[in-house]
């Protein structure tokens, strides 16, 4: 005996006894280590290399007409994406964009800038609405892109 565990007695050495529980909780441990494997951090929430930075920014305005928090955090590089904390009010609360036109004003190897202009509704959270927002946005391992910040600047 172990303490108070008893032996399984092996032709070689002793092995403290497992039981069912400890094989359950076993199973689960090593079931969460191997599926956080597969998540990268920064680059699980970029775009695929196929878009455009002026595509993301229309899916960026889509994402927040929309109200859909989720899909517009994954735009955001994941240390900026408090730029957004603005979206977790009331959708009622939040302006909308309509007449979207978005450009590239530049494209670099490692950043991009796109401007767009649009029409914002007027809402409880917004004293004067904007017409324009130009967004920057960096590129991330593995070729997508990511919003890195956005104003009218």
């Amino acid at each position: 005996m172990v303490g108070s565990r008893p032996l399984i007695v092996n032709r070689r050495r002793k092995i403290p006894f497992v039981t069912a529980r400890r094989s359950a909780w076993a199973l689960v441990a090593s079931s969460l280590v191997l599926s956080s494997c597969g998540l990268g951090a920064p680059s699980a929430h970029s775009s695929s290399k196929g878009e455009t930075p002026v595509q993301l920014a229309k899916a960026w305005f889509g994402a927040i007409n929309s109200h859909d928090v989720a899909a517009a955090r994954r735009l955001f590089e994941p240390s900026h994406v408090d730029q957004i904390a603005w979206m977790n009010q009331p959708a009622a609360d939040q302006s909308k964009f309509s007449d979207l036109h978005c450009h590239s004003t530049s494209l670099g190897a490692k950043s991009a800038t796109v401007l767009c202009t649009f029409s914002e509704s007027a809402s409880p959270t917004e004293g004067n609405p904007s017409t324009f927002w130009t967004i920057s946005f960096l590129r991330v391992p593995g070729g997508g892109w990511l919003i890195d910040n956005y104003g009218q600047g």
